[in-house]
């Protein structure tokens, strides 16, 4: 039975591990970066922020739902209460992209 129970964290470490790759790529494209790097949309338009923050808040959102929805619907008590600690961290970062990066939507 701990043998299993070392299974589902593995797995529930490599899910965090994951999602933060996922973010901490999208977060550094909306960092602020040297001119050299070409922009998103071309002409004298730079696209980027905006189709970032989309990505971000497309990415943290259905991660938000996706793991939402795996809580419950799962009959296991430690898988659930791992999917409701991924929703949740989800919803934080979804809520905090949108304040840190939500002006590059408007």
């Amino acid at each position: 039975m701990a043998e299993e129970d070392q299974l589902k964290d593995r797995a529930f470490y490599a899910w965090i591990a994951g999602f933060a790759v996922v973010v901490g790529v999208l977060v550094w494209s909306l960092s602020p970066g040297s001119s050299e790097h070409p922009s998103i949309g071309g002409g004298g338009y730079d696209l980027s922020g905006p189709v970032y923050t989309l990505m971000l808040l497309a990415f943290t959102g259905l991660w938000s739902v996706a793991t939402l929805l795996t809580g419950l619907n799962h009959s296991d008590a430690g898988i659930r209460r791992h999917a409701f600690i991924l929703a949740v961290i989800g919803l934080i970062t979804f809520s905090l992209s949108v304040m840190i990066w939500g002006n590059n939507l408007s």
